[in-house]
């Protein structure tokens, strides 16, 4: 059977060694099995480091890393939630925290590139975010200087900037900045809100409509959006992997559309085709809520720094992907009927794709 990532995604066609294993093998056409993948099988062994993989964005990178043949070695913290299935997977794994010089120097030993996805994305308290930011940022250049690292890839939310009036937002702009003075080659993606298996906006929406007949949307669900799939973005961070086209750039993406929260609530609503009520409720009121539930692990609405991008708004260019990684990203109701079908929904046959559907589907986002 195939193991289940946190985010909900299966990964088929990995063969998984027992807990421990550091044997790296990936599948070869004809059943053959090479030991470090692809790469190392054209005689170019490679090692991406990731932090962040048991989040939702890292759990989907890894495992395209992984169907790609990467060697993959994932750097997480001491506690971190997520860490069991790590442990099922053909991955090596680096513990320590990403502010001790010492265990990045680890965690970096023999590694080509690194993605940094870690963010303190529950973490309420500012001043919190604002130190894991500054702390994390200079270790991690300094350990990727000393290692020679070739690539330095950082994810930040779109609106990352130095002079942002957000904690988040402006710490890690302020992180960007240091690695754009580091001299390091790297390239910095600026995603959307993102949805997919697992996410905080359209699965939450989803699951608190299945749950309850309620749409609820904070404020007035008026700013504007650019949802994007995670599988695009996971596109757009394999190709800046090696690309010399996007090397040394900052890269704000985002979907192919520009829809308010309440259109994105609306159209997921009517996917589901499920009795529902519409409820606004206040920006703070929700953000209070989400404050308090994140604290205990339980909540069922937007992250609380998520909420805070629906006070600023996060688009760009339409044709953002396109222009700088050559493929058009799916549109949102493309992607979840995508995710539906793919996780299986009884008492929704309209969803199902045809088998030319979902060979087209998985084909134009494979890298």
């Amino acid at each position: 059977m195939s193991p289940t990532f946190p985010c909900g995604a299966s990964q088929p066609g990995i063969p998984v060694p027992g807990a421990g294993c550091r044997v790296l093998q990936s599948w070869l056409p004809g059943g053959r099995r090479t030991p470090g993948g692809i790469r190392a099988r054209l005689g170019r062994p490679s090692m991406i480091v990731v932090t962040g993989a048991t989040g939702f964005l890292g759990c989907h990178l890894v495992r395209r890393l992984l169907g790609a043949g990467e060697v993959v070695r994932c750097f997480r913290r001491p506690a971190s939630v997520g860490a069991t299935w790590l442990t099922t997977q053909p991955v090596e794994v680096a513990v320590g925290h990403l502010h001790d010089p010492g265990a990045v120097a680890n965690a970096f030993r023999g590694a080509e590139a690194v993605i940094h996805l870690a963010a303190p994305i529950r973490e309420v308290r500012d001043a919190a975010v604002e130190e894991f930011h500054r702390k994390t940022t200079a270790a991690l250049i300094h350990g990727a200087r000393d290692a020679g690292l070739r690539r330095f890839l950082m994810v930040s939310p779109i609106g990352s900037a130095a002079s942002s009036g957000l904690p988040f937002l402006r710490s890690r702009g302020e992180a960007e900045e240091r690695l754009r003075e580091s001299g390091l080659p790297f390239v910095i993606l600026q995603p959307s809100l993102m949805f997919g298996a697992g996410d905080r906006l359209v699965d939450g929406i989803m699951r608190f409509l299945r749950r309850t007949g309620l749409l609820v949307i904070p404020g007035t669900g008026k700013t504007m959006l650019q949802p994007v799939w995670v599988g695009d973005v996971v596109s757009c961070l394999v190709r800046a992997l090696r690309s010399q086209v996007v090397v040394d750039q900052t890269i704000p993406i985002g979907g192919p559309q520009h829809l308010s929260y309440e259109e994105i609530a609306d159209q997921v609503g009517k996917m589901l085709n499920l009795p529902r009520v519409k409820l606004h409720v206040s920006r703070r009121a929700v953000g209070w809520a989400s404050r308090l539930l994140e604290s205990f692990g339980r909540n069922p609405f937007p992250g609380y720094r998520h909420l805070e991008l629906l006070d600023v708004g996060t688009i760009t260019a339409l044709d953002s992907v396109k222009r700088a990684f050559r493929f058009q990203p799916m549109p949102l109701v493309e992607g979840v009927a995508y995710h539906l079908a793919s996780h299986g929904n009884p008492g929704l046959p309209w969803l199902s794709f045809g088998a030319d559907r979902e060979i087209r589907l998985r084909s134009r986002h494979r890298v």
